[in-house]
């Protein structure tokens, strides 16, 4: 019998052609926020909640707060969306220098390692997917 992983935590990678600097503006200025992932109530700064809400209907659709933010290198969120029940997880968020650009690495750790879950693991691993690709066409 196969063993199963226990390990549910989401690690994503892109390479972007920008400054640490400027994508540090797109991780915690509110504006720009809003182009690659959901509109934010404000800029994101370290110790201060966030709420990030819907495109289409204004909803709330995910929140926490930044625990942690080392401009231009690194951020750490506490993060949550509905599904999860009020369940914290840890959003990090790691910005090293590439040639050329930056590379950005997402970890988001702390989600269900069970059966019932996956379809949240799973459903998060996609839109996580999508919304670093989004960052390919920050100007």
């Amino acid at each position: 019998m196969a063993e199963l992983s226990q390990d549910t935590t989401i690690r994503k990678s892109v390479f972007l052609a920008a400054p640490k600097a400027r994508v540090w503006e797109f991780l915690t200025k509110a504006d720009l926020l809003n182009e690659w992932f959901h509109p934010a109530e404000q800029d994101l700064a370290e110790g201060e909640d966030y709420t990030l809400r819907s495109q289409k209907d204004g909803d709330r659709m995910c929140w926490g707060k930044v625990v942690e933010a080392r401009p231009h290198d690194y951020m750490k969120w506490d993060f949550t969306v509905g599904p999860m029940n009020g369940s914290m997880s840890t959003v990090e968020w790691e910005l090293t220098e590439a040639p050329g650009g930056t590379r950005l690495t997402l970890i988001h750790s702390g989600l269900p390692t069970d059966v019932d879950g996956f379809g949240l693991v799973m459903a998060l691993d996609k839109g996580w997917h999508g919304f670093l690709s989004n960052l390919h066409s920050m100007e």
